[in-house]
């Protein structure tokens, strides 16, 4: 069978830079993530094959160091991708 179904998770971050907000005093920031997903690849050959993947991250919202964006809330990415795998 071509199809290999994998699963992931763990843990990461993410760093949000406001260079071009137009809200003064915004400040980098970073928050830490919780990253979840699956996809499968399809082989084409033994080090070539064709991937989908699904990948959830779960983090707090950046709030910039501004206490009138501090909405205190946990968001959600969906990040879908597709592409080459090339095995060595």
């Amino acid at each position: 069978m071509n199809l290999k179904p994998f699963m992931l998770a763990g843990s990461g971050a993410l760093v949000f830079d406001p260079r071009n907000a137009s809200i003064a005093g915004t400040q980098r920031q970073a928050k830490a993530a919780f990253v979840y997903g699956g996809g499968v690849d399809y082989d084409l050959t033994h080090h070539l094959a064709l991937r989908a993947e699904y990948r959830g991250l779960v983090y707090k919202t950046p709030d910039f160091n501004l206490a009138g964006l501090n909405a205190d809330k946990v968001t959600h990415t969906a990040q879908p991708s597709a592409g080459i795998v090339i095995r060595f």
